[in-house]
């Protein structure tokens, strides 16, 4: 089992001699994960393993870790475990996918195989569409917004539009 990820590889000789990687796997080093998260320094730990069942190339894998995602009720920071196991199968037509029972189609593009992207498109995946906090984060900082409020009322009265209200016609 190898600690280093190579970018591109041949599956199919992997597959024959069962070949294993498992490693750290850098955010910011996944394009298109970074413009998901807010912190893109983390890290998630991926182990990937090859495989054939019958005549087909299997790569199954697990990963975890940890990102850090946008609240889409609140904006703020909300930390989003990872923690997901996959299983797929090298094709190479959408009819082979097709055919599938047990596992997810990994359509090969090539001879090569990108192991970022694969890890890249696993944890895309798992994302949620919407993250939100488990509780309810609007009522929760209400309650910090409370001196907020004070201020802004403040900033109301000497609004200097306010002099201008007072010249407006009311049509009177």
């Amino acid at each position: 089992m190898s600690d280093k990820f190579p970018d591109l590889i041949d599956p199919l000789l992997f597959a024959e001699r069962r070949g294993a990687f498992s490693g750290d796997i850098k955010i910011a080093a996944l394009e298109r994960l970074s413009g998901s998260v807010i912190d893109h320094g983390g890290s998630v730990s991926a182990k990937i393993e090859f495989g054939k069942e019958g005549k087909r190339i299997v790569v199954a894998g697990h990963i975890e870790g940890v990102v850090e995602l946008a609240c889409q009720s609140c904006l703020q920071a909300l930390v989003w475990p990872l923690n997901i196991d996959f299983k797929l199968a090298v094709v190479a037509s959408l009819q082979e996918a097709k055919q599938l029972d047990d596992c997810e189609p990994l359509l090969l593009d090539g001879d090569t195989l990108s192991l970022n992207t694969v890890i890249e498109d696993e944890i895309l995946l798992a994302l949620p569409d919407y993250p939100r906090h488990e509780h309810d984060c609007l009522a929760h900082n209400r309650s910090e917004d409370a001196d907020y409020s004070a201020t802004d009322s403040q900033t109301k009265a000497n609004n200097p539009f306010s002099v201008l209200a007072k010249l407006k016609k009311t049509g009177d």
